[in-house]
């Protein structure tokens, strides 16, 4: 479960999380694609450490030491990038409740990133900024007066800030409006993405929208676009919720209470399966249709239902039980909570 996932978090209804990223690159190594040598692979981890580990907040691991099924949870939480996990020279920085974090030769040498819950992108960018004034004062950027920060991709040349959100769109979703709204935010240089990043499916109607640009813009104007676009968003998808309460009446609250009842009785539950349901139950309670329980508990409760995330809680399980695992823990919760 992630700590960082709070419950009075704004316009957590729709935005489950903001991410802040940094891309940053040492002025005289070769860009991780490049890499041979094991001085410079050194180099980029102790650049990393002597800076960031001053902080007893932090804590330091090298992912070629780190068990499978721990990397494969880091990524259900998108701590880490799966291609990050691949990599045996690769290795994290992290705080403890995970919101704060360092990989080291992903695509760049160092990705910094913060994550905090709902709408928050002045906070999440805060906490980015002052890593990376951390890290900054160990190391050397590559940099150049004219492009800015130098990476592996030029697409993040510039500032090298990716600003995201993370929402929660059923009711787009259900009435075929992401087309739209993706043609909408690519007009101001955002982009649309599933849960887990470029070409992945959008589980449980989560979607991710963040900037494609990152040169000849400041950080306040890629900030200022994600909010702006972000709050359009969601007044989106708020209208179509009460649109499709209004249109759909009682086929809606069936819906939502097939759900409830599937997540309270079921034995056993696929992943695919419990997001869908999941995200039905977070519909109902955003329109009232059910109560006792917060959107962010539920989106919790699809993160805590992953399968890594449960092998993790629970240790490791063959498909079955692990399928067994995740109805029970789905009961758990909405037994006791989830009220008409």
């Amino acid at each position: 479960m992630p700590k960082w996932l709070t419950m009075d978090a704004p316009e957590s209804d729709v935005v489950v999380s903001t991410r802040m990223r940094l891309a940053r690159n040492l002025a005289d190594v070769p860009f991780p694609a490049c890499l041979r040598g094991r001085d410079d692979i050194e180099k980029v981890h102790e650049g990393a450490r002597q800076s960031i580990l001053k902080s007893s907040a932090f804590e330091y691991m090298r992912l070629g030491e780190t068990d499978t099924l721990k990397k494969r949870a880091l990524a259900e939480r998108h701590i880490i990038s799966p291609e990050l996990a691949r990599r045996r020279d690769g290795a994290l920085i992290v705080n403890e409740d995970e919101s704060i974090s360092v990989m080291i030769l992903e695509e760049d040498h160092y990705r910094l990133q913060t994550l905090s819950a709902g709408l928050t992108p002045d906070k999440a960018y805060g906490e980015v900024d002052l890593l990376d004034k951390m890290l900054a004062d160990g190391v050397e950027y590559a940099f150049d007066e004219q492009l800015g920060f130098l990476t592996s991709c030029p697409t993040n040349a510039g500032t090298g800030l990716r600003a995201s959100v993370m929402l929660h769109l059923p009711g787009l979703a259900a009435t075929k409006g992401m087309p739209r709204v993706s043609a909408m935010v690519a007009k101001v240089g955002m982009t649309v993405r599933g849960a887990f990043g470029e070409g992945t499916a959008a589980a449980g109607a989560l979607y991710q929208i963040s900037n494609q640009v990152t040169l000849g813009v400041s950080e306040q104007e890629i900030l200022d676009r994600l909010t702006t676009t972000a709050k359009t968003v969601i007044e989106f998808e708020r209208g179509t919720r009460t649109e499709l309460a209004k249109s759909l009446g009682v086929a809606l609250e069936d819906r939502v209470w097939r759900a409830v009842g599937l997540l309270k009785n079921a034995r056993r539950m696929g992943g695919a399966e419990a997001q869908r349901l999941i995200s039905d139950v977070a519909l109902g309670l955003s329109l009232g249709i059910a109560g006792g329980l917060s959107s962010s508990e539920m989106y919790k409760l699809m993160m805590d239902t992953r399968p890594a995330i449960i092998a993790e809680m629970h240790g490791k399980l063959s498909p079955s039980q692990r399928d067994v695992k995740r109805a029970e823990m789905i009961r758990d919760v909405l037994t006791q909570r989830c009220t008409g």
